[in-house]
């Protein structure tokens, strides 16, 4: 069975030479075989599914297929309709919406079980998917939440940000500790490598942690005024934490060899016991570059290493290992 997969636009096709058959179907999307069970998920892949059916994007079409993608005796499910993130493919989300509540209307009293994702709590439970294409074409499948790659439509977790937070940096901070399951704990001590102006930090103190920031920039006044913060104005590849900390998180724009680098030294020298770091990436050999700084990080002693580049991501991915 083929799968559909969406990326980030101009990511095509580094997400394609992840995939085995892969290849570019459109802006923003791609197909490809299965992966192999046990496989990692594709690094530059929002959301992706099998697809059971490629039909007309009209409620009646779409809902002869997912009727039998259903669960038979009553249980919860999701229904996610959604449009590739791309200059051709954005302009459909009205008809997407369109699309969904007249599906979800035309299922009747199965409707009524449809939930929310994030309320799922069965393995078994499926997530409905309904991609609609530039083409005026469809694409459908289901997958149970186990196994689903993305709780977000689309794959875009978009990260609601309270006022105050410095700069956009807080939203990506805040997805990947969405996509990683966990993250620092009140009294953690994190050290933040290119903190300023001080988005991630920001975030580190909302979760009533002690941060030492790294950056010869100024941070914004409040973060820099709290009591929790220790501001070092020191080089981040030259800085050495006078003991280990739990957490250490990198956000700088640099080459990601030398970041690689840095952060395998971190590994090595046993200085943290978690890592959350983004990598810039080239414009050339992304992939190449994304598995030459994991390899790095690997020899440095991190282990359960996983690299996405998330939805808040630019030209870049984040990182987590753990020691």
């Amino acid at each position: 069975m083929k799968w559909l997969w969406t990326s980030r636009a101009d990511f095509e096709r580094d997400l394609a030479e992840e995939l085995p058959g892969g290849r570019v179907l459109a802006p923003a999307l791609v197909i490809g075989d299965a992966l192999k069970p046990g496989s990692e998920l594709p690094v530059f892949g929002r959301q992706g599914f099998p697809i059971a059916a490629e039909v007309a994007p009209t409620v009646e079409a779409v809902v002869a297929v997912l009727r039998p993608l259903l669960p038979a005796a009553p249980a919860a499910w999701s229904l996610h309709v959604w449009v590739p993130d791309s200059d051709g493919g954005n302009p459909l989300s009205a008809q997407a919406t369109e699309l969904a509540e007249g599906v979800t209307k035309a299922l009747g009293s199965a409707g009524e079980r449809s939930v929310r994702a994030h309320e799922l709590y069965d393995p078994a439970e499926p997530i409905v998917q309904v991609c609609l294409a530039e083409s005026g074409r469809a694409y459908v499948g289901a997958q149970p939440l186990s196994s689903t790659v993305s709780l977000w439509a689309g794959g875009r977790a978009r990260m609601k940000i309270p006022s105050g937070a410095p700069s956009r940096a807080t939203s990506k901070l805040a997805e990947a500790i969405a996509w990683i399951g966990y993250g620092p704990e009140s009294g953690d001590v994190c050290v933040d490598l290119g903190a300023a102006p001080g988005g991630w930090t920001w975030l580190l103190l909302r979760r009533k942690t002690r941060v030492i920031a790294v950056d010869r920039a100024n941070l914004q006044p409040d973060i820099a005024r709290d009591r929790k913060v220790l501001h070092l104005r020191d080089n981040a590849f030259t800085y050495r934490p006078e003991e280990a900390v739990d957490w250490l998180f990198c956000d700088m724009v640099w080459k990601p060899a030398e970041v690689g680098k840095l952060l395998a030294m971190w590994g090595e020298k046993h200085w943290a016991r978690y890592l959350v770091s983004n990598i810039k990436l080239p414009m050339k050999r992304r992939l190449s570059m994304v598995n030459d700084v994991k390899r790095l990080l690997a020899a440095g002693g991190w282990r359960e290493i996983r690299a996405r580049q998330l939805y808040h991501d630019r030209d870049e991915v984040t990182l987590h290992a753990r020691r």
